[in-house]
């Protein structure tokens, strides 16, 4: 894909003032050619297949291990320049004069054709390319004028895709995640996962260990079976006789994940995933 990420120094070839029809409106609209030299490697951006189509490596050169040689004879004289077919709508183009500190000029909704190369011998190309936008005013439209330009030349940043709860979806997103480190966490039973959803839990309450509300008015999850459930003791529970009981019920609920993670009951629904269908 071509787009130019850091600031480059280009030539303005031409400059086309026009007008774009935007529903019933006409608005005024410009085209300009610009031109970047630089080394044929900027070929592999747009297709890695065109400078190896165009140039090869010096016959006998020595290689060094690991590292591609060089491809700076041409393979055929007999062409002057090539056109190319790649065309890109909605790029941003930034223009600055590099003159002084001042902010570069952004140019949105960009359509950009028309890519020429020119293949020199020894390894170097004129790139030319056409940049078409209605996003203008006066003051924008004046950094279009200059001979010479530094710009960067960059894509639409791509928007989220729609949630897919089917099993390609989730397949497709372990393997996303799987690239980016992250992909333990899409299966409900790693740990990974199991301390992502531990370090996401709410914190349970503090209660005063008689069954009733605590000082911020919340009641003992117990208060409702009796202050004595499930001590045989007859008295009331103590902040110990508690925590035993809350440790024992987490260690339940861990039986019952490491059970069904085994298969004996149904699989559980994957954390956090959509219903199909939703976007």
């Amino acid at each position: 894909m071509f787009k130019i990420t850091e600031f480059t120094e280009v030539h303005l070839a031409t400059f086309t003032k026009r007008e774009e029809t935007h529903g019933d409106e006409k608005v005024a609209a410009v085209s300009v050619t610009l031109e970047l030299t630089g080394a044929n490697t900027l070929l592999d951006a747009i297709d890695p297949a065109i400078r190896h189509a165009l140039y090869k490596a010096v016959e006998g050169q020595d290689q060094l291990p690991g590292v591609e040689p060089a491809t700076t004879v041409l393979r055929c004289n007999s062409f002057e320049k090539h056109t190319l077919s790649a065309a890109h709508e909605g790029w941003s183009l930034a223009v600055d004069d590099g003159i002084d500190e001042t902010k570069p000029m952004l140019f949105g909704g960009c359509k950009v054709d028309r890519l020429v190369v020119e293949a020199k011998q020894g390894g170097s190309i004129v790139l030319r390319f056409r940049v078409g936008t209605s996003d203008l005013d006066a003051e924008r439209l004046g950094m279009l004028h200059g001979h010479s330009m530094w710009i960067t030349l960059l894509p639409p940043e791509k928007k989220p895709d729609a949630i897919d709860g089917s099993a390609e979806g989730y397949e497709r997103d372990r393997q996303r995640a799987a690239e980016d480190g992250q992909g333990d966490l899409l299966d409900p039973d790693s740990p990974e996962a199991a301390l992502a959803d531990a370090v996401g839990r709410t914190p349970e309450p503090e209660f005063d260990g008689h069954g009733g509300p605590d000082d911020d008015g919340s009641a003992h999850p117990n208060a409702a079976r009796g202050k004595d459930w499930p001590f045989p003791t007859g008295g009331a529970a103590t902040d110990e006789e508690i925590r035993a009981q809350r440790e024992q019920e987490e260690l339940e609920a861990g039986m019952a994940q490491s059970i069904a993670a085994a298969g004996v009951t149904e699989k559980r629904t994957r954390r956090g995933r959509a219903a199909a269908g939703v976007e």
